[in-house]
């Protein structure tokens, strides 16, 4: 097995980042990659970006390929979904096109970030080591919380919370650390609607960027990277957030800790790093005799009606979901020796994660959500029937995350053998 890695600084353009209201910028934001062969090869790149639509991912993609020996189909391009970096907006909503022009150059920021991380991933191309770890961290928390109207978004909420932080530390052959692969349930929300005291708001990695530059500075090896991969997250946020809101008689209260906000990211992102450094160090790597599998399958799932006007959402205690046509959905998987990373477009819940790793094939197996696109949440039967913001939010009918999971075992079991 063969492997490298790179990272890449995601430039920011002044004047696209006024569009969104971004004033400041509290730490840079990053492309991640790590390039693994084994028999086949497949790049994991990372964006510290909210999300990334399917036409800007099908072209990175494709510029990767076409660049370096890898197949299209095995670059996977996943997102930190930190909620405190500029969106790719769609041109209806930019109208301007000057703005739409600033767009364009944002665009190919992302590509030229991410090719550059890419290449120096297949440039360190070399004989490697890996090996597995878990541990906890308690810096998530179930989001879901009831009202008086009705179930909404919050912290410490009752319900399932998956503090699991998993790991594959990669060694370069001579035993010193190349690479680390971590994954954890975690929506990187600290300063999701957060607003400076002097207006605008802060350009911001959030939980999970704080978390990898940490990691990457506690090796003292300048190109050590550490790749975050969101798990299961849709109803997983951080214990401690700048923004708090609830409902009380059905009008929103929001309180906003501003500034604080930064010191909350620090906190947990450095707890979280420390978490994963203290794993990576008891991590033994071994020589992979295994090669590389890749799967894919694609299948049908109910639609619903979604309210594209977030700011219509509230809480209600009767759900309202109209039906719409079914929803194409696609499972990917990379698998190497026991280790399955299932990827998927949707936002899963925390218990969908939970259950495909329970009853998984595999004796590690991580649900990593937002992967080549995103296609918002997509939750259990339960959330529907409470009328849950992860449904109410969602294209995506009761019973769609059923069929994914069965999809997804029956597409593992298949690989397994």
């Amino acid at each position: 097995m063969k492997a490298g890695a790179g990272k890449s600084e995601i430039v920011l353009a002044e004047e696209y980042l006024e569009i969104e209201d971004f004033a400041v910028i509290h730490r840079t934001l990053n492309a991640r990659a790590v390039v693994i062969q084994s028999g086949q090869t497949v790049v994991l790149l990372s964006l510290e970006i909210t999300s990334m639509p399917d036409e800007e991912t099908y072209a990175i993609r494709k510029k990767i390929a076409e660049n370096y020996p890898v197949e299209e189909d095995h670059v996977w391009v996943c997102v930190t979904h930190t909620f405190s970096a500029p969106h790719l907006l769609p041109d209806f909503v930019l109208k301007d096109s000057d703005k739409i022009a600033e767009k364009a150059k944002y665009r190919e920021e992302l590509i030229r970030a991410s090719l550059e991380a890419v290449g120096k991933g297949f440039a360190g191309l070399q004989k490697a080591f890996v090996g597995i770890g878990e541990g906890y961290s308690l810096v998530n928390c179930n989001r879901d919380v009831q009202l008086e109207d009705g179930w909404w978004v919050g912290t410490c909420g009752p319900g399932i919370c998956d503090h699991k932080v998993s790991v594959v530390r990669i060694n370069k052959e001579d035993g010193t650390p190349m690479a680390a692969l971590f994954h954890y349930g975690l929506q990187s929300s600290v300063l999701d609607g957060s607003a400076l005291s002097a207006g605008g708001k802060a350009v911001s990695p959030d939980v999970a960027g704080i978390a990898c530059d940490y990691v990457e500075k506690n090796t003292g090896d300048d190109d050590f990277v550490a790749l975050y991969l969101i798990g299961a997250a849709g109803d997983q946020a951080p214990v401690e957030k700048a923004v708090t809101e609830t409902f009380v008689r059905g009008e929103k209260i929001k309180t906003d800790r501003r500034e604080e906000g930064f010191g909350i990211c620090e906190k947990l992102g450095n707890s979280l790093g420390e978490t994963v450094c203290q794993i990576n160090g008891q991590i033994t790597c071994e020589e992979m005799a295994q090669e590389l599998e890749v799967g894919k399958i694609e299948f049908s799932v109910p639609g619903k009606e979604m309210e594209r006007e977030l700011k219509k959402l509230h809480p209600m205690k009767i759900p309202e979901y109209i039906p719409a046509q079914d929803k194409v959905t696609t499972v990917e998987t990379i698998c190497l020796g026991d280790l399955a990373l299932v990827g998927v477009k949707p936002e899963l819940n925390c218990k969908s994660g939970i259950a495909l790793g329970t009853f998984s094939p595999y004796r590690y197996t991580w649900v990593c959500t937002m992967v080549n696109g995103g296609a918002k949440y997509m939750a259990e039967r339960d959330a529907y029937d409470n009328s849950k913001y992860e449904a109410m939010n969602s294209p995506f009918g009761k019973g769609a995350a059923e069929i994914l999971l069965r999809k997804a075992l029956g597409l593992l079991e298949k690989m397994k053998g």
